[in-house]
């Protein structure tokens, strides 16, 4: 089994501010209901709050009372741009590799499973395992978006437990592989049978060193064939 993060490890960058900034920029009237957004943004650079905390209060703010039609129909389009155009190439060279093996595709992440079930869809993974939205029932439009998460954040070792959770329910005994670009996704490494870390950051490349995880760079152009089986090493699972 090959688990990806998606931000900054499939993607050359974070989706989700682009994603809200996206449905803001569709929606400008929404502008007037960001006047507080600066100081949580704030509150959560410095600190002061946290990941799950941050993303709710955006979610709320810039989407919040949204109608699941709406959404789901900006998330498609998001989806299918993300995928055409902030792919690293090695991520799809990595994933292709693993798929000619047989092997099953996993897709975890802290964001929302808004548009992330459909950037999945896209690249062919087998199951995803995401941070998932609350919804509630207005009469005239049917099911709109709470802003609040249904569950907890799948972020730092709330991955591990909800992977686990996974693999128990679905009884499966799969050696692992995962790839992350992300400090915060250091549970997730070390439980992993083999943990990769991509385009680390110099925090990361050092947790990297210390853990003695290897080191992948995905964000250049794909190997020639000659040096493909070096640069996307897939190792064995088993002596």
């Amino acid at each position: 089994m090959a688990v990806y993060d998606l931000d900054g490890t499939i993607t050359r960058s974070d989706t989700f501010v682009p994603f809200l900034l996206g449905f803001l920029a569709k929606n400008p009237a929404r502008i007037f209901r960001c006047v507080l957004l600066p100081v949580h943004a704030l509150a959560f650079w410095t600190g002061l709050r946290g990941n799950s905390w941050a993303k709710q209060k955006f979610l709320t703010l810039i989407c919040g009372g949204a109608s699941r039609r709406a959404l789901a129909d900006y998330s498609a389009d998001f989806a299918a741009r993300v995928c055409r155009n902030r792919i690293l190439p090695g991520a799809v060279a990595s994933m292709e590799a693993h798929r000619a093996r047989g092997d099953r595709l996993v897709l975890i992440t802290a964001s929302p499973d808004l548009y992330v079930d459909g950037i999945a869809r896209h690249l062919g993974f087998d199951d995803v395992i995401a941070s998932k939205v609350a919804w509630r029932t207005s009469g005239h439009l049917g099911a709109i978006l709470d802003g609040r998460l249904d569950g907890e954040n799948c972020y730092g070792a709330k991955k591990v437990e909800r992977l686990r959770s996974f693999l128990a329910n679905d009884r499966c005994n799969l050696p692992i592989v995962a790839y992350s670009d992300h400090a915060s996704d250091l549970p997730l490494l070390t439980f992993a049978g083999s943990g990769y870390v991509i385009n680390p950051k110099p925090a990361m490349r050092e947790l990297a060193w210390t853990h003695g995880l290897p080191v992948l760079d995905w964000s250049g152009a794909r190997q020639p064939a000659r040096r493909t089986s070096r640069y996307l090493r897939i190792p064995r699972m088993f002596p």
